[in-house]
């Protein structure tokens, strides 16, 4: 194995990813049902969350954001 190959791997290994929730843990946060979360995931809106197989992840960075964009209030 080169070095540049293994500089990618230590890299890629050394990678902080943030911590992941699964629906129920979104739906408590959000305040939402899980099967609102499940129908926005079907029609494809609503808080963007990973796929790996069968189980459904949401980044928290993605919620807050997704909460963020919908947002309203007086412009007053």
């Amino acid at each position: 194995m080169s070095t540049s190959q293994r500089s990618e791997r230590e890299r890629a290994a050394n990678t902080q990813f943030e911590p992941t929730l699964n629906e129920y843990e979104t739906s408590d946060w959000v305040g939402r049902s899980v099967p609102s979360l499940r129908r926005d995931r079907l029609l494809g809106r609503g808080i963007p969350f990973i796929k790996c197989g069968s189980l459904v992840r949401y980044r928290p960075s993605d919620i807050r954001a997704y909460l963020e964009q919908n947002v309203r209030g007086t412009n007053g």
